[in-house]
């Protein structure tokens, strides 16, 4: 835009005051983008004062380091048709704290086509981002204020105005007759017809011929009702008309009320087709990606069940019985990983795992896989329903094989029976316990836990460490007959 000739008379000083008076976020900015005048309603909204922001560089003062780019596309962009743009982001505030704001940015030229300087009018939006979760009571405040003037709205729409035409949404009134005879400005602008176009015309003019029947029928049965006000979405989709034909998903609410023995309908009535358009596109996009998250865990699974079927055949390959033991306990550590995969595959839920019934699904595996010949080790379950993460879920899996591998290869090797028992509980709805023990022989007194060499026990530890979580080792518990050995796990659910 060329520089506005009334400001051609104003001088250095007058100008702040002059801009002052407007009543939008203002800012004229140098052609390298610093700030050389910052109005009353942007100091006010942003906190900075006039010795706080004039000078400064408007990208660096306003916006995050990730924007600025996108501010400076914006200033080259207004050097050439139409001159102006419009963007809405968070600004920067003094106080550290950010606020929405839609502004337009334009070229100021001089006679030659040159730019001079920019401007930056803008609005403070970030009440109408919660205005969301206000618009029951506000509907409920107008829908009050409405019945209250019934006889004024009908008689005089000229007091409706300062209520109605500053409404975003439509806001429609109608006679038993089903005739129109108000009909804002919010409406126009969803319906796209002109008040004079539809005032005294019948409200199925603004909706599907195939809707108009069921919402007459809905209207007579309301105003038969003993309610004041109804929310129609709740019952049913509201399909509303515009004048080009298209149709579109709205939401209202529907009021009742009597003017001199005559019924007054009034519908506050908002236009939600791109809110349903973009639920819908959501709901796709989830379902797609669950599909994909789905596959992935179950082709996950296939190659660690591959993994393991591996090993079984590098086993039948070898006698020597420590590589044996190497490569069994290798093939129980995938297996566990394989069977969270294959829960998660199987529930309607990817993102976590009841690990109740992995706990003994796991142990029942790996308890069958140990050839235990006349030993008679009974299992117990104490178990919770426990809903874990993934990345919680494959850690806890690989310790609860660890410690069943453990106890089923040496706690038991110099008696005839025994029992393993396992607890799984959560605390304070925050932490889980695990509880590992057996009533055999017991871990000799010269082992440390916490320094122990064996692969089995290094990993326990490791897992631990990665889940937050703390260990605690008890030999010969009361619990146990003063036998055996207890691992008692303590991990964040979280």
């Amino acid at each position: 835009m060329k520089s506005p000739s009334l400001l051609k008379g104003l001088s250095p000083v007058d100008a702040p005051e002059f801009f002052d008076t407007i009543d939008t976020l203002f800012l004229i900015l140098s052609t390298t983008g610093k700030i050389i005048l910052i109005n009353r309603v942007c100091r006010e909204t942003t906190g900075f004062s006039r010795k706080e922001a004039e000078g400064k560089y408007f990208l660096k003062l306003f916006f995050k380091p990730k924007v600025h780019n996108l501010i400076r596309s914006l200033l080259e962009e207004v050097k050439e048709p139409p001159f102006r743009t419009t963007y809405e982001d968070n600004w920067l505030t003094q106080n550290g704290g950010e606020r929405m704001i839609s502004f337009t940015v334009a070229s100021l030229r001089d006679n030659n086509g040159s730019t001079t300087n920019y401007t930056v009018t803008g609005l403070d939006i970030t009440r109408f981002r919660k205005m969301e979760e206000e618009l029951w009571d506000y509907r409920t405040s107008l829908e009050e204020q409405i019945k209250q003037r019934t006889k004024e709205l009908v008689m005089s729409q000229s007091r409706l105005s300062g209520i109605m035409e500053t409404a975003e949404d439509a806001i429609i009134s109608v006679n038993s007759a089903q005739q129109i005879l108000i009909f804002n400005q919010g409406a126009e602008k969803i319906f796209s017809y002109s008040t004079d176009e539809v005032l005294g015309k019948q409200l199925g003019l603004l909706m599907p011929e195939e809707f108009r029947a069921p919402h007459n029928k809905h209207i007579q049965d309301f105003g038969d009702s003993e309610q004041t006000s109804r929310r129609m979405l709740e019952r049913s989709e509201i399909m509303g008309q515009r004048k080009d034909g298209s149709i579109f998903t709205a939401e209202a609410n529907i009021s009742q009320y009597e003017i001199e023995g005559e019924k007054i309908y009034t519908a506050i009535l908002r236009d939600v087709s791109d809110r349903k358009i973009i639920e819908q596109d959501l709901r796709e996009s989830l379902a797609e990606k669950e599909i994909l998250l789905q596959e992935v865990h179950h082709r996950v699974k296939n190659n660690l069940q591959v993994i393991s079927s591996l090993f079984t055949l590098q086993g039948n390959s070898t006698d020597d019985p420590d590589r044996l033991a190497l490569l069994r306990e290798s093939q129980h550590r995938i297996q566990s990983m394989a069977l969270i995969h294959e829960k998660i595959y199987q529930s309607e839920n990817l993102a976590q795992i009841n690990f109740e019934h992995y706990v003994r699904d796991l142990v029942t595996e790996i308890f069958q896989s140990y050839q235990t010949g006349d030993l008679d080790v009974r299992l117990s379950f104490e178990l919770e329903p426990v809903l874990l993460e993934i990345n919680r879920a494959i850690p806890c899996a690989l310790i609860l094989n660890e410690l069943t591998s453990n106890a089923l290869k040496y706690a038991f090797t110099d008696q005839n029976s025994g029992n393993l028992n396992f607890v799984l509980k959560v605390e304070n709805e925050q932490q889980l316990l695990l509880t590992v023990s057996d009533d055999g022989k017991g871990i000799p007194g010269k082992v440390k836990f916490s320094s122990a060499k064996t692969l089995g026990l290094r990993l326990v530890r490791v897992l631990t460490r990665q889940l937050n979580g703390k260990v605690e080792l008890k030999r010969n518990p009361d619990c146990l007959n003063s036998r055996g050995t207890m691992f008692v796990f303590q991990i964040p659910l979280k």
